[in-house]
């Protein structure tokens, strides 16, 4: 296998990995002591993209 080859393995588990922080986050969002100490950042919108970019990914290396 080139390098080449190898990416689409790597871009899915980065995705993959990048969802599983994500749901770590949110699910810290979620239980804050704090309410009005709301974040910037959409979690779980976040975790969609990437669980969505793991999935095209991990097609597209599977056919290769």
């Amino acid at each position: 296998m080139s390098d080449t080859q190898d990416l689409p393995y790597v871009v899915a588990a980065m995705a993959l990995f990048v969802a599983i922080v994500a749901g770590w986050r949110e699910h810290r969002r979620r239980a804050r002591a704090d309410p009005d100490a709301v974040g910037w950042v959409d979690w779980t919108l976040v975790q969609v993209v990437a669980l969505i970019v793991a999935a095209i990914a991990g097609w597209v290396a599977l056919k290769a």
